[in-house]
């Protein structure tokens, strides 16, 4: 049987919380009524208490006369395995054959059938072998009966059948408990497992979309996170009457060096200039590499004048670099979605475009970095 640990809480056999009997709702209400559903009245209980005096010095011949039958069952001597389980057994049944004909069904007698349920389903006894051995314990206990009376034994006889029927209920009760244990515990892990494989697929979707948004080569955000984030973030601007600046970065001489250096060379260019954007970006900054050596980078809560910071520390981390004498300077455009108003992405997109060709222009022209002081959208 299933390791019931890994049923939820509350939930199986074993429940601290709980007896067997509160387990199967056998309430005294419940014993006695089933009693009377297997017609085991008083004065069934009195006709085995009658057997007691004959019965009770014989229950070590009528156990051991049971299991040399049993034994001879495959499935059955399988199960019981070695002689020291044998002998388990034999002084468990020689207790619960004892019990039966005290006549007492009680509680406590409920409880201890219950018991044994419990431990042959947990030993993995098929309940088909545990009817049959009920079958075959009666077959052994009839003759026995039998000789305890002295006149007609069918009354007799009928009480241990009737109570052995009791017997027999009670245990299918428990093996039927294991099996709804199961069923629950087998349901619990499947949510479990269900919920477990639902956040890993949510972590892969998560990833997968973050992958989807990222530059394969620098790690900045692609041309298709820039125009999601563009919109979000100019709405929010608009929304919260902020301005935003946008900025446009080109890498100079890039298809120079390509031509004379080949791609790693250019690769590596491109590489560090993402590096440098890491570093001068504020925790609210966005930078991305829109394809080729083109830039750019959302600043949120920042107007025109405020954008000098983030060039001042751009400048700073680059300052002028040289790749195999080709000297590698940017060219920077700016726009500003002026605060409050309704600025369209393409908008504004168009006017640092055009501000980033007039700062190339200037680059060409001093052989230098080149910057545009960039114009206002919407004011």
């Amino acid at each position: 049987m299933q390791d019931l640990g890994s049923a939820p809480p509350g939930k199986g056999i074993g429940d601290l919380q709980q007896s067997l009997a509160q387990q199967l709702r056998l309430t005294d209400f419940e014993r006695l009524r089933r009693r009377e559903l297997f017609g085991l009245g008083e004065a069934e209980a009195a006709e085995l208490r009658a057997c007691r005096p004959y019965m009770q010095p014989r229950l070590g011949e009528i156990v051991e006369a049971f299991y040399r039958v049993q034994t001879q069952i495959p499935e059955i001597a399988k199960i019981i395995g070695d002689s020291d389980t044998l002998r388990r057994l034999h002084e468990t049944l020689n207790g619960y054959v004892g019990a039966l004909f005290q006549g007492e069904f009680d509680a406590a007698y409920c409880d201890s059938r219950l018991r044994v349920g419990v431990v042959h389903s947990r030993i993995g006894v098929p309940l088909k072998l545990y009817a049959a051995s009920v079958l075959a314990l009666e077959e052994t206990l009839r003759p026995h009966v039998a000789a305890a009376c002295a006149t007609d034994p069918g009354p007799r006889l009928d009480a241990l059948r009737r109570a052995m029927l009791f017997d027999l209920h009670l245990v299918m009760e428990t093996y039927l408990l294991a099996v709804s244990i199961e069923v629950e515990a087998a349901k619990y892990n499947l949510q479990r497992y269900a919920d477990s494989l639902e956040k890993v697929i949510d972590e892969r979707t998560r990833q997968l979309h973050e992958q989807s948004r990222r530059d394969a080569l620098t790690h900045l955000g692609n041309y298709r996170a820039f125009h999601e984030d563009l919109r979000r973030e100019l709405a929010r601007a608009e929304r919260e009457t902020l301005p935003l600046t946008l900025v446009f970065l080109d890498l100079n001489r890039f298809k120079q060096l390509n031509d004379t250096h080949g791609h790693q060379a250019g690769d590596a260019a491109l590489c560090e200039v993402a590096a440098c954007l890491n570093r001068a970006c504020r925790a609210s900054d966005l930078a991305y590499r829109l394809g080729g050596d083109e830039f750019c980078i959302i600043l949120p809560s920042t107007e025109l004048s405020e954008g000098r910071a983030f060039l001042d520390r751009l400048a700073t981390c680059w300052m002028r670099r040289d790749a195999g004498g080709i000297p590698l300077t940017v060219s920077i455009g700016l726009a500003q979605a002026a605060a409050g108003h309704a600025v369209h992405p393409e908008a504004l997109i168009r006017v640092a475009d055009k501000s980033m060709y007039r700062a190339k222009a200037r680059a060409r022209a001093s052989g230098d970095h080149g910057v545009d002081p960039g114009d206002v959208v919407g004011g």
